[in-house]
């Protein structure tokens, strides 16, 4: 079912005061932006190294075990690898609904059937002033999310219940899981509600699953990590690396204050396990040095728009001095990216971060090589 209806608005359009007013406001947040991502690049360089000479350390000392019966006290405290079955100590059980899986974790995910509003926006320049058109419209959908139905721009024939009957919920014995599986259902109980039936492995709460109504819930498990043998299987094999601590398996502080313990589906090689782990950390460290340069990029946009403001009022120039502007501003932001990273990296790893800091004064030398270029002159005989 969907409905929808168009809102129109106008707003003044500010003056050319009030327009660099709002540069210089923006001149305040640059600065913040800049400080922070450099901050920000600088701390995730420190963090990068750690945690690489942390897993080099860990790979190092680790003792191969042959299976988890073999612990003994001779590698009490240091950093084994184990392989063998997940077990556990108890099955993990909803009462709710009666469910129990020998599993290390056991999430219920609830959803309500309710409205949701869709806004699209367009506007237009008309001199002084921009008029908006709002488009609202209103559908149907299952969300996990609880939808306040109290701040649509129309809430005639468009309300939601205020809360959830049950909640989504995560039940854990371990952590370190993230591997996940629906439950079938074959492995769910018959209800024991007279509202609530079996559809399509879903318990549905409601008058007709095939056509529901606002505030109709549905809910469904998914495990991870079997730890007992069951209808749904043996219990999986796991690769562990972790501190032996007596008949328990810890985390393990390296001397680089990075804690070691890990945690793999299938039978895994130390080598393996790590490498997996270093992977990781270089994805972290490049998508933080992305987010770092992105915000550095925002920070030197919004120092220089006073500069685009200034000459707004002149179409042609207007857009030949924003292209200037970006491409200035994006070298700026990468060349201080790479001064960050460069210092970050020399209190680590010196040569690195020397050769670094050479490529980020790049851009600059070859400005100052080029301007000392002798120019072209005629001669007269």
């Amino acid at each position: 079912m969907r409905n929808s209806h168009t809102r129109v608005t106008y707003r003044r359009n500010p003056g050319f005061l009030e327009r660099v007013g709002n540069s210089l406001v923006g001149i305040l947040v640059g600065i913040v932006l800049l400080i922070g991502s450099s901050a920000l690049l600088f701390w995730n360089e420190g963090r990068a190294v750690r945690t690489a000479k942390s897993l080099d350390e860990g790979l190092s000392l680790v003792l191969p075990i042959q299976s988890a019966f073999s612990i003994n006290n001779e590698n009490n405290q240091k950093l084994v690898h184990v392989i063998g079955d997940l077990q556990t100590d108890k099955a993990l059980r909803d009462d709710i609904y009666g469910v129990s899986v020998h599993a290390a974790v056991l999430k219920r995910k609830v959803e309500m059937y309710q409205w949701v509003e869709h806004e699209s926006k367009r506007e237009y320049n008309e001199g002084g002033q921009t008029r908006t058109e709002t488009t609202y419209s209103y559908d149907l959908e299952w969300r996990s999310e609880l939808v306040n139905s109290g701040s649509f721009d129309n809430t005639v024939g468009h309300h939601n219940p205020s809360s959830y009957p049950v909640d989504s919920r995560t039940f854990r014995l371990i952590d370190q899981i993230s591997e996940f599986h629906t439950l079938p259902e074959s492995a769910l109980p018959q209800p024991n509600h007279g509202n609530v039936r079996l559809f399509n492995g879903k318990y549905f709460t409601g008058e007709d699953p095939h056509r529901p109504q606002v505030g109709d819930i549905r809910v469904w498990y998914e495990y991870s990590g079997l730890s007992g043998e069951s209808m749904l299987g043996k219990p999986d094999k796991v690769s562990i690396v972790a501190k032996q601590q007596g008949n328990r398996l810890t985390s393990y502080r390296s001397s680089y204050g990075n804690d070691i313990e890990f945690l793999y589906f299938g039978e895994l090689s130390p080598e393996d396990i790590f490498s997996k782990e270093q992977n990781k950390n270089t994805f972290i460290t490049w998508g933080v040095r992305f987010l770092g340069w992105l915000l550095m990029f925002v920070g030197f946009g919004c120092l220089t728009s006073i500069v685009t403001t200034l000459v707004d009022w002149l179409p042609i120039v207007r857009e030949l001095v924003a292209a200037g502007v970006t491409i200035m501003n994006l070298s700026l932001s990468i060349s201080l990216s790479l001064t960050v990273i460069a210092l970050g990296w020399i209190t680590y790893r010196p040569l690195l971060g020397l050769t670094i800091l050479a490529m980020a004064a790049t851009p600059f030398i070859m400005t100052k090589f080029r301007s000392q270029e002798p120019r072209s002159s005629s001669r007269y005989d």
